[in-house]
């Protein structure tokens, strides 16, 4: 697709230089295309992406604690910690795809998959936007 039409939807975000993980993959949804291709567009418009969907960033200002949401405990069902683990790579890293599918499959929250993963020390990679 065109990265025009990717660049106005991510341009109408009403506020100016950001644009939220939840309506970042909105956006490649509806126009059907990858995820990265609006984190692309985003970054060359100089829009940060804000409120990472597994708690990882965005949610105050760099360098705060607030500005992740990761680190809380939570309790989830020992099948979900089982298939994180079981996921991890060998260098102990798991994909931030394989953390929605999990979370998606589990039915729990992906900010709490994000903090499952935390806890288990596991290192998130590869966002689907391209942010890290």
């Amino acid at each position: 697709m065109d990265m025009t039409k990717i660049r106005e939807m991510v341009e109408r975000y009403p506020e100016a230089g950001k644009l939220p993980c939840p309506v970042a993959h909105f956006i490649a949804q509806l126009l059907s295309v990858d995820p990265q291709e609006v984190g692309q567009a985003a970054d060359d418009l100089k829009s940060k992406i804000t409120f990472c969907q597994l708690g990882l960033f965005g949610y105050g200002r760099k360098g705060v604690s607030s500005y992740k949401v990761l680190g809380r405990k939570v309790e989830v069902p020992p099948a979900v910690i089982d298939r994180l683990r079981a996921a991890a790579s060998p260098e102990n890293s798991i994909s931030c795809r394989q953390l929605w599918d999990i979370a998606d499959a589990e039915g729990i929250f992906r900010v709490e998959a994000g903090d499952v993963a935390d806890s288990l020390g596991l290192k998130i990679v590869g966002c689907q936007l391209r942010a890290f």
